[in-house]
């Protein structure tokens, strides 16, 4: 007779009975645990910081869908086979097409799946000026380009908290400062539960009490204090960890010859690939078809205001290191694509202006829009740039800083940044030539976009760096968020969603607001209901 497997707790651990334990309490985890909690199923959902919600809570604003109660109400016509067409045609169908179906069709109803649970939403009026609302051959800013498909938080912060409410009430289990460290398997491959670890102020809650409205970033809790073990015995796990943004080494792999540490993150910093290796000791299979969630860029440091971020955001005149323009610069306007220009050139570039351009953004504004200010998003119909009064003071700091440079000459600049002088010359003869004649013969850059010369000393180079909001990919999953092994088939037990899985996108983030997140709660919801299906068996 053979004798079942045991789950052994370790010595002084906490132990839980559950299940389905779910790792990460993000938009993946969160909506993996309410649909497998509607079952019936008992469910102990880990979150490794001290506040559940993740970057779909403090870095989001919102999520897209297609074909909702709210967009068939707007007589909003974009449908759910355009937005098929749209994101595998965009990924040059080096994508999981079922996946992707799957996911864009339960789109929808998870709108009002997710109000039901709380989590109220508004259909955006507009597309913010991140969505390339603004028309590469004005640069002016309009209204209603794109189709109405963002649905915007209505109040995020009380939204999570009464979606983690709904999770208590119908008897799951969240445990904060809790992360997983090992899955055990069994000697025919089933799953018998999670070892985690959590310190001493952690401690298990059945409603979050620090969700607070203004809180910014989850706090990391006390490095010093000695872990207590935490032991669940489970027969299947949904992974939601998001990626391994946070975690520096595994994100220079993916870089390979960009130094990682000149760039900016903005991402989950708890994300470091917990998923991908818990996976892999199952059976599952970490591809390398990974890739960088990078649409967006910015001066790197600390300024006293956003002047800055407004100019990196303008089509003015771009070089890279050689000094040497490399892009039409309308490309800031292309949500998804411009990012990627950049990190061609290693990861950043130079804004090149002068005086005069600097004056009139300061006292009059310009007549360019900028593509993307998250933290102040321009209204419908704005026609160009509002004066940015201190721009000067932020230019004085950026030089403090080394984030930009300034010359009386051209060539002067050419020698403070590193430019061989003559090329960065030649660059801006030519620039200012194109600028002129209205004709740009190299890049073919709108003429509307070509408005301000590079001729009045003193001038500036100011340094723009790629953002990184996080990574995509990693663990491979099917259409019903099963974890699948070198063989493709499913293992037993294990789902997987969100940022951590392959299949969804096909290199770049596509020029779609709020896709990461509508990945991650309908693939999440997704996990949840197939784990149900699972352990009903």
């Amino acid at each position: 007779m053979t004798t079942a497997p045991v789950f052994e707790p370790r010595e002084e651990s906490e132990q839980y009975e559950a299940d389905l334990v779910v790792l990460g309490a993000g938009g993946t985890g969160i909506a993996a645990a309410l649909a497998a909690a509607e079952q019936g199923i008992r469910v102990v959902l880990l979150e490794k910081g001290n506040r559940p919600g993740g970057a779909a809570m403090f870095g989001a604003t919102g999520f897209a869908a297609y074909e909702s109660d709210q967009q068939r109400e707007a007589g909003e016509t974009f449908s759910v086979q355009d937005a098929f067409h749209a994101i595998t045609e965009y990924n040059r169908h080096r994508c999981n097409e079922k996946l992707v179906r799957a996911v864009v069709g339960r789109s929808g109803e998870t709108v009002s799946w997710l109000e039901g649970h709380g989590l109220k939403t508004t259909l955006a009026e507009h597309d913010d000026a991140h969505v390339a609302p603004v028309r590469a051959e004005t640069g002016i800013l309009t209204a209603h380009r794109n189709a109405r498909t963002y649905h915007r938080y209505a109040s995020k912060f009380g939204g999570f908290k009464k979606m983690l409410k709904s999770f208590e009430a119908m008897g799951g289990t969240l445990l904060t400062e809790t992360a997983a460290t090992s899955i055990e398997i069994g000697d025919e491959g089933e799953i018998l539960g999670i070892r985690a670890d959590k310190t001493e102020a952690g401690k298990p809650i059945s409603t979050p009490t620090a969700l607070s409205k203004d809180a910014t970033e989850d706090l990391a809790s006390d490095e010093n204090s000695a872990p207590i073990h935490v032991d669940i015995r489970a027969r299947a796990v949904v992974i939601g960890t998001g990626g391994f943004v946070g975690n520096l080494e595994l994100v220079q792999k993916e870089l390979g010859p960009i130094d990682a540490s000149t760039l900016h993150f903005t991402g989950e910093r708890k994300s470091v690939g917990t998923g991908l290796d818990i996976a892999s000791a199952a059976g599952g299979v970490a591809t390398a078809d990974r890739t960088l969630d990078i649409p967006s860029f910015t001066v790197p440091g600390r300024f006293s205001s956003r002047a800055l971020a407004v100019l990196a955001n303008l089509p003015l005149l771009w070089v890279n290191t050689a000094g040497k323009r490399f892009i039409d610069e309308a490309v800031t306007y292309r949500f998804g694509q411009r990012g990627s220009a950049v990190y061609q050139q290693g990861g950043h570039f130079w804004m090149i202006l002068d005086s005069e351009t600097v004056e009139k953004l300061s006292s009059d504004g310009l007549d360019l829009s900028p593509a993307e200010d998250h933290g102040a998003p321009l209204p419908p119909g704005t026609v160009g740039t509002p004066a940015q009064p201190q721009l000067v003071e932020a230019l004085g700091e950026a030089v403090d800083c080394g984030s930009a440079y300034m010359g009386t000459s051209v060539e002067e600049l050419a020698g403070a940044v590193g430019f061989q002088a003559q090329e960065f010359a030649a660059t801006v003869d030519r620039y200012n030539e194109a600028v002129e004649n209205g004709d740009d013969d190299e890049f073919f850059t709108p003429a509307s976009i070509l408005r301000h010369r590079v001729s009045e000393g003193p001038f500036y180079a100011v340094k723009v760096v790629n953002t990184i909001r996080g990574t995509l990919g990693g663990i491979r999953i099917d259409e019903r968020a099963r974890v699948l092994d070198a063989h493709s088939v499913p293992v037993p037990g294990l789902f997987a969603g969100g940022n951590e899985t392959t299949g969804f996108y096909g290199g770049t983030y596509p020029q779609i607001d709020g896709l990461t997140l509508a990945f991650a709660f309908n693939s999440g919801r997704i996990a949840g209901e197939t784990a149900a299906e699972y352990l009903s068996r």
